[in-house]
């Protein structure tokens, strides 16, 4: 699919305000499950929104399309882009770089972050943040092979803000184990992209039916775990390369952050400073070293019992 058109996720989206309540209803169920909620007949897509089949034949007219085999046809193309992967993307995109293509991979990068925030809403980030502000809520990240970059990066500014945040273990056993904990005071944030990795999805299925609240970091495609998720944010990962990229989801994650820092304020600058003064008590950064050394000129002198051996050793005989 071409970087400059948008996908039928993006174009619901925007056509949300001009949809009547049921329509509204074709919509949402279909960003629940997308794709294929939408590939079956019409009459099973409008069973599963649980609206009528003239409704359905509205709400695809709405989006552009001359009727719903065309709409199908749609789903489908998008279906089979998120089954790509390095080895099944075209061969022109390993073309050799030079001075020219780097200066085009610039600006496709800096629209890849521009269409990723295109259809962020500030009420979904506020609320994102409010979920995770809450002291009261654990918080838990799970990803999967490609996307666990992301979900650390995230972590990293979340356990800076707040207590009792997680990375679900990559051991299944041991996730399994994590889970059973899991209740209504728990927040789940997950990130799942093309190749959608089936341990990512279950464990928010599993999540919500615990209670949870999940949030979804995912791709302009949608993972399954969508359908399940309280709040999704979706990024663009198509790159002009045989590999997707992370940029845009990063750059989510970024504003994310931002919106959790400011909504914590006060708290969030009392654990900094906390952090910061154990830092410099255990003399991790470069700047630390001399305090590090101070410090440690301050230990009280070892035990005397810990130098009976060595007032045993004798020197040896000339």
């Amino acid at each position: 699919m071409p970087r400059d058109v948008p996908t039928l996720a993006d174009r619901i989206s925007d056509a949300l305000p001009r949809f009547t309540a049921a329509e509204r209803r074709a919509a949402r169920a279909l960003l629940a499950r997308y794709p294929t909620a939408g590939m079956d007949s019409i009459h099973a897509f409008a069973e599963r929104a649980g609206v009528s089949a003239p409704t359905i034949v509205r709400f695809v007219a709405k989006l552009g399309f001359d009727g719903f085999a065309e709409f199908r046809r749609a789903l489908h193309d998008e279906s089979e882009a998120q089954a790509q992967f390095p080895l099944t993307l075209a061969t022109a995109r390993r073309a050799a770089p030079d001075e020219a293509a780097i200066a085009r991979l610039a600006r496709t990068f800096a629209q890849t972050v521009t269409d990723s925030f295109a259809h962020v809403r500030e009420a979904d980030l506020d609320q994102f943040a409010r979920l995770v502000a809450d002291a009261r809520q654990r918080v838990s990240l799970v990803a999967g092979n490609f996307t666990d970059i992301a979900a650390r990066h995230l972590e990293f500014h979340l356990r800076k803000l707040r207590r009792d945040v997680h990375l679900l273990p990559d051991d299944l056993w041991r996730r399994a184990d994590a889970l059973a904990d899991f209740g209504r005071r728990d927040v789940l944030i997950a990130f799942d992209v093309r190749r959608y990795q089936g341990d990512v999805v279950e464990t928010a299925r599993v999540a919500r039916a615990r209670g949870a609240a999940v949030v979804l970091f995912t791709d302009q495609w949608m993972s399954g775990a969508a359908e399940v998720a309280t709040l999704v944010f979706r990024a663009r990962i198509d790159a002009p390369s045989p590999w997707d990229t992370l940029v845009g989801m990063l750059a989510l994650v970024e504003a994310a952050a931002l919106r959790v820092d400011r909504q914590l304020a006060a708290p969030g600058r009392a654990r900094l400073e906390a952090i910061e003064a154990l830092r410099t008590r255990l003399g991790i950064t470069v700047g630390d070293e001399p305090r590090r050394s101070a410090v440690r000129a301050q230990d009280p002198p070892s035990h005397p019992a810990s130098n009976r051996g060595a007032a045993r050793v004798r020197k040896p005989r000339p």
